[in-house]
């Protein structure tokens, strides 16, 4: 028997992971930058490095988490998390800062989404979707609540004491992860979807498994470079500066729209036609974003289409290992997928700005992503049309 409160305790997780390690800084690092005493462009670049760090042991973690199990591997995470976020609040050099958040880049790709729904796939015989959908929720609404307690705490109490209360939380994380430990190691027997058929040959997995990384590296770095471009952009359209950050803020609670569209009706269509729709939907808004330099009114389109292809997205890198292999080595399989995401995603916000000088901006910019995003829902589909071929 499982124990019944594992998802919860997962969703709990994911909310401290990704407000703690991921969405914290953006609000506490203001603070941070004055009390060290180093430029913003010194602190941005320690947390560059965690993210790189952690897209290069994405795939690492997974072979591990295939071997020793996703919980072992998530509780770790958490004391790693716990001891790096100590160890940032008792920081008084750029060298440490850089040190600390190299750790965290670690425990990101040990606590974060692949680590739970690799959790999620070792721990059930069946629901894996649906159960992921409900991940993906609750993991869509950390900044929603991290934003704001991050900026209430660090005004009444300060970054370093801020640090230390979410470190203690990490350490909640890996008690409440032990609780949730199974009464039982025997394994359950996977119970295949009726929407996948049987698991293609091994070449035939990995060649899809390959067209699919270079996709979703694409994806990536479309997401990076529009999440420091979005609101320039809009601007860019007439759009007064608050009013440009207001329709950027509605581009989270569509991410939340359209993870809860999966959970509730997902499970009638396969991942591949729901990865084509949200690729067709991210290639759309960047189109009518691109558009509404003569047609203003398009950037409400951009808005919505973009917000609920950003929130299918990671339900559709979630599911894609299960389709093409099952349960099997899903950590790895995931990680594969995963890891030149987050690089490419890494090196989004340099490339974006980069693309800015070049003439034409900002339609240069956006043109190079529309581009990019078609090749990548070509990629997509010339995976599954390959499989089809040699299956």
């Amino acid at each position: 028997m499982l124990s019944p409160c594992l998802v919860p305790v997962l969703s709990f997780a994911l909310l401290v992971a990704w407000g703690s390690l991921y969405y914290a800084f953006g609000v506490l690092g203001h603070a941070m930058q004055q009390d060290l005493h180093c430029s913003a462009g010194t602190l941005t670049g320690a947390f560059s490095v965690a993210l790189l760090v952690w897209g290069l042991a994405t795939y690492p973690v997974g072979v591990a988490m295939d071997r020793l199990g996703a919980r072992s591997v998530m509780m770790l995470g958490a004391v790693l998390g716990a001891v790096g976020l100590m160890g940032l609040s008792a920081a008084s050099s750029v060298g440490m800062v850089y040190a600390m958040w190299s750790l965290l880049g670690l425990a990101m790709a040990m606590s974060l989404y692949e680590a739970a729904f690799a959790l999620v796939v070792q721990s059930f015989a069946s629901g894996h979707r649906r159960r992921i959908g409900w991940l993906t929720v609750v993991g869509g609404l950390a900044s929603t609540v991290f934003w704001p307690l991050s900026y209430y705490l660090g005004q009444r109490i300060g970054w370093r004491a801020t640090l230390l209360l979410y470190a203690a939380l990490h350490l909640l994380v890996c008690v409440l992860l032990l609780l949730s430990q199974q009464p039982s190691a025997q394994p359950q027997a996977a119970t295949p979807d009726p929407l996948h058929r049987a698991a293609p040959p091994a070449p035939v997995r990995d060649a899809m498994l390959g067209y699919l990384s270079v996709c979703f590296a694409m994806c990536g770095f479309i997401t990076a470079a529009m999440a420091v471009q979005a609101i320039p952009m809009l601007e860019s359209r007439g759009f007064a500066p608050a009013t440009a950050l207001g329709l950027a803020a509605c581009i989270g609670p569509m991410q939340v729209v359209s993870r809860t569209a999966d959970l509730v009706f997902g499970h009638h269509a396969s991942v591949r036609r729901i990865g084509m729709f949200t690729l067709g939907l991210m290639s759309l808004s960047l189109a009518a974003l691109w558009l509404a330099q003569w047609l203003p009114i398009l950037s409400l389109l951009f808005v919505v289409a973009y917000g609920l292809a950003l929130g299918l997205l990671t339900v559709v890198r979630a599911a894609v290992p299960l389709e093409l292999a099952g349960t099997e080595r899903y950590a790895a399989n995931s990680g594969m997928l995963g890891a030149p995401s987050l690089l490419a995603r890494a090196a989004g916000p340099v490339g974006a700005a980069l693309l800015a000088k070049a003439p034409g901006n900002p339609g240069t910019v956006l043109l190079v992503l529309l581009l990019g995003s078609l090749c990548g829902m070509l990629l997509f589909w010339r995976a599954w049309r390959f499989g089809q071929e040699a299956w």
